[in-house]
């Protein structure tokens, strides 16, 4: 990735995530920028409550808006800086299912799934602020997954994985839960909880923004 002057290597990419496997790719696409895990301290549950009325991506768009906010509040930003929020949610008839409370929950997620075809709902949320230029974009992907039918001796081998347990919807297409998995419809990475073609497009959009105000970026990885 080329130098520049108001985007050095120096400029760490903050990820307002505890998702590993966002950091995993995060780090695949820019592997000589430092990028910095900062998890927003907000009560996402309460907030999600409050929001049920809202359509499941109106509801992820604020969860992401208000994911940069907290993070905002927790730590002091240099002058320029790049936050990229996210959060993924898997949806079954117009309801989102989180990451499962224990093994029960995992299963009742699992059985629910059994031979649908749900929607997983991934938001992003850049704020970047570059030379004094502030920019904020938002956007939501939304990817098909079509489980199989379950028996009960493939969901208890799955749980026994203990794969389940820190992934909405209960399962992880990057691990052993591909194997449950028949078809999907968009995008995989979305899936994982990172839309790599939909972050690369929203960084377009910053570029052309940021070009337009005299402003260097290149932070596209082939820019």
């Amino acid at each position: 990735m080329p130098n520049s002057d108001s985007t050095p290597r120096t400029l760490t990419l903050v990820l307002a995530s505890g998702s590993p496997r966002r950091y995993e790719l995060m780090t695949r696409f820019w592997p000589d920028w430092p990028v910095e895990v900062i998890k927003p301290e907000l009560d996402e549950t309460s907030l999600l409550a409050a929001w049920t009325a809202l359509p499941p991506d109106r509801q992820i768009e604020q969860l992401c808006a208000a994911k940069c906010d907290a993070l905002h509040r927790q730590v002091r930003l240099p002058a320029d800086y790049v936050v990229l929020t996210a959060d993924t949610a898997v949806v079954v008839g117009g309801t989102i299912l989180g990451k499962p409370a224990d093994a029960a929950d995992a299963g009742r997620m699992l059985r629910l799934l059994s031979g649908r075809t749900h929607q997983v709902l991934t938001g992003l949320y850049l704020d970047l602020c570059l030379q004094g230029q502030p920019l904020q974009l938002q956007a939501v992907e939304s990817t098909d997954v079509r489980f199989a039918d379950l028996s009960d001796e493939q969901i208890d081998w799955y749980l026994a994985s203990g794969e389940p347990f820190d992934k909405a919807g209960a399962y992880g297409i990057q691990g052993l839960g591909a194997a449950l998995i028949e078809t999907i419809n968009g995008c995989y990475y979305n899936v994982m909880g990172l839309p790599v073609f939909r972050l690369m497009r929203l960084l377009e959009q910053a570029r052309a923004h940021f070009i337009s105000t005299s402003t260097d970026f290149h932070l596209l990885p082939w820019n």
